[in-house]
């Protein structure tokens, strides 16, 4: 049966198995989508309910075999039962950005109150014009529909605020103290998200060192410490701040101290680093606060191999 936004329960397993549409459909497909976005403010708040869990995956990075193990492990979304959070770099690296974008603008626009889409640093036009998603929307639909993807990844939310006690966003924690969850917030989404917060909340990286420190990453890109994740979360009032943005090879990491969590859900990271994709589930049992209890995780090898240990050293 036909869902009122147009996407079908069989559209949605064709793309989940790499099916394309046509591109008039792909392109009413990510125009919906950014409809459904366009109002969503820079910091969602998402509320999950007693008996609900929360699913938070990290970098697909257009992996379609790793989209399809979230789904298997995660289920599709159901308000107010199952929700899924989708935590950025949907598209880059692999080689079915367009399938994986597509399938979750489908999700979205199927079931926009079970399904939350943070935006990534991949989800970017200087990005995509170096690592692939460019290259791969022009090899299958044309630059027309490149540009309808840029407008719809310019109203994807930087952040999310589960039961107001849990950050979710896909780099990291601003570059200097004092600023409040309020200030995400208050954030308006720009198509190019490149400076100031914009920048820290999609590229910072946390480090077992204490204290703001230059990332390996250059570009004016800081490491933060156990003690800066530390204080935001005491300062607002937080358990924890999840994140994405890069590989860790049992696919979830906590910085030490317990306050800044690392999920990374595309296992055998571009078929050659051979780490475990994971998912975080939140399950609150009583509909509030988010304790460190409510929180679990599921891990899955990739769909391929990996390569030998001298092959992946040269990533």
């Amino acid at each position: 049966m036909a869902l009122s936004t147009g996407v079908t329960p069989a559209m949605l397993d064709q793309l989940v198995k790499g099916s394309l549409p046509t591109e008039a459909e792909a392109q009413a497909l990510v125009r919906k989508a950014a409809e459904v976005l366009a109002p969503l403010p820079a910091l969602v708040q998402a509320e999950v309910p007693a008996g609900a869990t929360l699913h938070v995956v990290g970098d697909i990075h257009g992996q379609l075999p790793e989209l399809r193990r979230v789904l298997e492990v995660c289920g599709l979304p159901v308000p107010r039962v199952n929700l899924l959070l989708f935590n950025g770099d949907f598209v880059d690296r692999g080689p079915c950005s367009v399938e994986v974008m597509l399938s979750l603008f489908a999700l979205v626009v199927s079931c926009p109150e079970a399904v939350f889409l943070n935006r990534g640093n991949h989800e970017t036009r200087s990005m995509n014009r170096v690592y692939g998603f460019e290259e791969e929307v022009l090899q299958k639909y044309s630059r027309d529909t490149f540009e309808v993807f840029q407008q719809a990844f310019a109203q994807l939310p930087l952040a999310t605020l589960v039961n107001e006690s849990v950050l979710v966003t896909h780099g990291g924690l601003p570059a200097s103290d004092g600023i409040k969850v309020a200030d995400i917030a208050s954030l308006t989404k720009v198509e190019r998200p490149c400076h100031g917060l914009y920048h820290d909340l999609l590229w910072a990286d946390p480090s077992s060192f204490n204290g703001r420190n230059p990332s390996p990453r250059g570009a004016g890109i800081f490491l933060f410490g156990p003690d800066v994740a530390e204080r935001f979360c005491e300062e607002n009032g937080l358990l924890c701040l999840i994140r994405s943005h890069e590989v860790v090879m049992n696919g979830y990491a906590w910085q030490p101290g317990g306050r800044c969590l690392t999920v990374f859900s595309a296992a055998n990271y571009v078929g050659r680093a051979g780490n475990l994709g994971a998912v975080c589930h939140i399950r609150p049992p009583s509909g509030g606060r988010v304790e460190a209890q409510d929180i679990s995780f599921s891990t899955f090898e990739g769909a391929s191999k990996p390569l030998p240990m001298q092959l992946r050293s040269r990533l």
